[in-house]
């Protein structure tokens, strides 16, 4: 199967900052993968080049065609001279959006009917807006859904009915969050951004610290076995060479006939 968003030997930076170094992967119809990475490594920049925002310094970012794309920033700006129902659902008349299942559910379930629908954006606090915008990403018919940091201002509640309509949906999904427990609620997979690299792990967070446990525990047996070897190997040059060199002692006693 084709991947919807395919990353080939991608490199990226800013300035003389690298943030990614050759880095080469794709998401597929369906699969829900999680971004970790500490604050700056690259997680946002990833997201951008996936979706266009951003051109490769190198490599190439290639999308299938008419793909449909619904993101959410961790900082968007909303406009400020409309309504909630405006930017959500567009011009559509109500009884179109009223009767779709989805859409009531998107509302109810982040709390946009308790809002109000006619609220002019510009008087909602930044919690509220951030919840427009995430209502106005999940409505859409999007075959990928890229959201960075959408559990923010949302409170359990909240969060719990997002990682259930993220799972019963069947769009590819990829997210960046620092929820433990959202990551192994919704996501199959795990990208973990650092270094200039991008490190996949199958399974949630959970499995991938488990599996990142592992890999430090494998590497650290690997290190020790090289240390091991380099050790002998310096006791060998160090006893080796005198042996081979050595003279007899002047006024050595004659061997006997």
């Amino acid at each position: 199967m084709a991947n919807l968003v395919n990353l080939e030997n991608v490199g990226k930076a800013y300035g003389t900052t690298v943030v990614l170094d050759g880095v080469s992967l794709g998401i597929s119809a369906g699969e829900r993968i999680g971004v970790v990475g500490r604050n700056g490594g690259g997680k946002t920049t990833l997201l951008r080049l996936m979706v266009g925002a951003e051109a490769p310094d190198s490599g190439r970012v290639t999308r299938t065609g008419g793909l449909h794309i619904a993101q959410v920033h961790q900082r968007g700006e909303l406009p400020a001279a409309t309504t909630v129902r405006s930017y959500v659902v567009g011009d559509a008349p109500e009884h179109e959006w009223a009767g779709d299942a989805v859409v009531r559910g998107v509302l109810s379930g982040l709390g946009l009917s308790a809002v109000g629908l006619d609220a002019d954006l510009a008087r909602l606090s930044g919690g509220e807006r951030r919840r427009v915008a995430l209502a106005a990403a999940l409505v859409q018919q999007a075959a990928l859904l890229i959201l960075d940091e959408p559990t923010n201002h949302l409170d359990v509640e909240g969060i719990t009915w997002l990682a259930e309509h993220l799972s019963a949906r069947r769009a590819a999904l990829v997210v960046v969050t620092h929820d433990r427990w959202f990551l192994d609620a919704v996501c199959e997979g795990t990208w973990e951004v650092g270094d200039g690299a991008v490190r996949q792990f199958d399974g949630g967070y959970a499995a991938y610290v488990l599996a990142r446990a592992e890999r430090a525990r494998q590497a650290d047996a690997a290190e020790a076995r090289r240390q091991n070897v380099l050790r002998k190997e310096l006791a060998w040059l160090r006893r080796g060479p005198p042996a081979r060199t050595s003279k007899p002692a002047s006024g050595s006693t004659r061997p006997r006939r």
